[in-house]
């Protein structure tokens, strides 16, 4: 007999030894979502991009290739000819960009490569350039508007995932517990309804049979929705639940929230796009880059001096000048549209879950004064039972109808936990 019970010991220690938990589950469904993942690499590009504003000091290191010659042939990076001679220039530069102003800051310091071998320095180069209308403010207001709408993104899905997770681990013990009831109650109730003679209680439990079998399959299809890694984990994971569950909530006993990251995304998208507005000619305009240069001059060994002038304009462009123009005037009004969209997606979604949560609490206080009453009641059946004073029949309803009550009780119980994680999604993204 001990030797039993030391085997049933050991294997119920083996069994919560390799049951999983929360936190491996929950990181294990972020890393198979597809969409998870790609808003992983959504907020990595938006913060590369955002950093070239904010962290301009940070430079770009290159080596390109320049031109080469080989007789009266020129040809571009570095050239082996024939006779096996290399030849050709190596620029390696140091870049910074996006500096005051919108300038790009650069130093670059040619290695030429002869045909015979030798190896000498060009002239290195100090050089500044930016185009004439840079509008750097409107492009950084935009980097940081698709970085924090990256930051919601990536919030919101890791949100849905443990709200989707918690919801599979407490719909498992539902319906779990809801089949294990509902086949006890059938099993009773067919053998009841075997000894049954009166006509009246046999309808009766013909019905409580055919709700019991309802029951069944409802639960037996809805545990079949439910993925493995939760089924062969689920009491462990509801005991995670439970400890983890205030630290989850914890954010809606503050203020409620005015604001999201979502509607300060859009305000700098908004502000963005009326300063373009008002430069809403600029299409129309030749956009030139100016670029100052000094360099060394190895040759004469000197410092000298140049401007540079590059331009690049469409005089016919199948109206793409008209399109950028009409964006520039547009883009106001529709980012205004989605601001006041995103406020009332707030208030609206905040309401309605305070709403839900209220008629859930209700359903809560109301289904506690039927649980009292029908403990009091099962208690007086259980006694006029064994008195002899009701039939079997009737205590067996009964007591199938405290033990139904009950799992309907916890029920509202899931669902308020639910309603809650919902409501902490809001507060989590208020800016």
């Amino acid at each position: 007999m001990r030797r039993h019970i030391f085997m049933l010991a050991l294997l119920l220690a083996a069994s919560e030894a390799f049951a999983e938990g929360w936190d491996e589950i929950y990181t294990a469904r972020l890393n198979n979502s597809s969409t998870y993942l790609e808003s992983v690499l959504t907020l990595k590009s938006a913060e590369a991009d955002y950093a070239d504003y904010t962290k301009p000091y940070i430079p770009t290191v290159s080596i390109s290739t320049g031109t080469s010659s080989s007789d009266d042939t020129y040809e571009s990076g570095l050239v082996v000819g024939s006779d096996g001679a290399t030849s050709g220039t190596l620029i390696p530069s140091i870049t910074f960009e996006k500096l005051l102003g919108g300038a790009d800051l650069s130093f670059k310091a040619p290695v030429n490569i002869a045909s015979t071998g030798e190896v000498s320095m060009g002239n290195p180069a100090l050089s500044v350039s930016r185009t004439l209308f840079p509008e750097t403010a409107a492009n950084q207001m935009d980097a940081e508007a698709a970085l924090i709408s990256a930051q919601a993104s990536l919030q919101a899905i890791k949100n849905d995932i443990r709200i989707e997770l918690a919801t599979d681990v407490l719909d498992t013990i539902y319906y779990r517990r809801l089949l294990e009831s509902s086949k006890e109650n059938l099993e009773i109730l067919e053998k009841v309804r075997k000894a049954t003679v009166d006509t009246t209680t046999q309808r009766e439990l013909d019905k409580s049979i055919l709700e019991a079998q309802k029951s069944i399959l409802t639960a037996t299809s809805a545990l079949a929705d439910i993925k493995d890694d939760v089924k062969n984990n689920a009491d462990a994971l509801y005991e995670d639940i439970t400890r983890l569950q205030s630290g989850w909530t914890a954010s809606i006993q503050g203020e409620e929230p005015q604001s999201s990251m979502t509607i300060h995304s859009l305000e700098l998208s908004l502000a963005a796009a009326e300063k373009r507005k008002s430069f809403a000619i600029l299409p129309y305009l030749p956009n030139p880059t100016i670029a100052a240069s000094v360099y060394y001059n190895v040759d004469t060994n000197k410092i000298d001096w140049a401007l540079s002038f590059k331009l690049s304009y469409d005089v016919v462009n199948k109206n793409e000048n008209a399109l950028s123009a009409l964006k520039r005037e547009e883009y106001p009004k529709i980012y205004s549209i989605k601001l006041e969209e995103a406020k009332k997606e707030l208030k609206d979604g905040l309401r309605q879950i305070d709403d839900e949560l209220k008629s859930l609490e209700l359903d809560k206080k109301i289904k506690e004064i039927d649980l009292a009453d029908s403990e009091e009641e099962m208690e007086r059946e259980e006694k006029l039972y064994n008195g002899g004073f009701i039939s079997e029949e009737d205590y067996v309803m009964a007591k199938i109808d405290l033990a139904l009550l009950k799992i309907e009780a916890q029920k509202i119980d899931f669902d308020i936990l639910l309603q809650k994680l919902k409501l902490a999604q809001y507060y989590d993204e208020a800016k």
